[in-house]
């Protein structure tokens, strides 16, 4: 693999928009869920009901995601960490995965980077977590090919400036993964429910690689060589909810129902009807490289 490289930015990360990296670069929160707020971009006064249905939201994806994972795993937009560590273990005291898998994070913000290479030292001094970190681009990943036995890339396609970026990204990801590796990626349904009203009603922009339809993104990685394994969908709250809500538009649903409703169909509807996953609004899939 590459020299270990925690700061310092080097050619891979000029495709990436440079507006993006100086928001994740500028980013600062305080707070007791200091790491949750992070990753999501919260406000300081986010609702603890809100807090905890993220975090749940997050041991779920974290399971789906890392569940199985043996061998050398690679976390490709870590972040600051949030699912590589529950993956792991953790702060959360989930179940630690087998002593011989080796689990590294990358990412192209050196802020986070070095919040998840922080956390990891101070679990790692508790002898909780084991972990490398680096940095570099998804578009052009600093390690050599048929290297991984894993590989998760949660919420990094959706923030690449262009379909051929997006791309670029798969196809890297192929690279590097040994021949039956496994994939686990996702992306946000241009097709649910909920995207068509903000594009028809709100007249929101609703463009790829941040949104794209399930069979598009489905056919895009069979066609860089990935056998879909499985798939899992996320976020069926009939409209925006909290997160992208103004202040006043909150005071319409204060008992947060579409997050109730959502997660009821994540957890209780959806293991049981894995085909309506496709209606999700965010979707995680499971692939192999063939």
């Amino acid at each position: 693999m590459a020299e270990r490289k925690i700061c310092g930015l080097d050619g891979s990360a000029e495709s990436l928009q440079r507006k993006e990296l100086e928001f994740w670069e500028g980013l600062r929160k305080g707070g007791e869920e200091v790491d949750l707020k992070l990753a999501r971009d919260l406000p300081d006064d986010a609702p603890q009901f809100i807090l905890r249905m993220l975090t749940d939201f997050e041991r779920d994806v974290a399971r789906f995601c890392f569940g199985g994972a043996e061998g050398l795993v690679l976390d490709a937009g870590c972040g600051n960490g949030n699912l590589l560590l529950e993956a792991i273990g953790t702060e959360n005291g989930a179940k630690k995965n087998k002593a011989a898998t080796r689990f590294v994070g990358m990412d192209f913000s050196c802020n986070m980077l070095s919040r998840a290479a922080s956390r990891a030292s101070a679990l790692r001094a508790k002898g909780e977590c084991s972990a490398d970190f680096f940095q570099g681009s998804v578009t052009r990943l600093p390690f050599q090919e048929n290297s991984f036995d894993w590989l998760v890339s949660s919420g990094v396609l959706t923030c690449l400036p262009a379909p051929a970026d997006a791309a670029a990204a798969v196809r890297e990801f192929h690279r590097v993964l040994k021949p039956g590796g496994v994939l686990v990626v996702d992306f946000f349904n241009s097709a649910s429910h909920f995207t068509l009203v903000r594009k028809h009603l709100f007249r929101e922009a609703i463009n790829p690689p941040e949104y794209v339809t399930p069979s598009d993104f489905l056919a895009d990685l069979k066609d860089a060589g990935f056998q879909i394994i499985t798939y899992r969908g996320y976020d069926f709250k009939p409209y925006q909810g909290y997160l992208f809500m103004s202040r006043w538009r909150r005071l319409l649903d204060p008992f947060f129902f579409q997050e109730r409703l959502s997660r009821f169909v994540e957890t209780r509807v959806v293991p049981g009807l894995p085909w309506l996953s496709l209606f999700g609004y965010r979707i995680y899939v499971k692939c192999a490289k063939k």
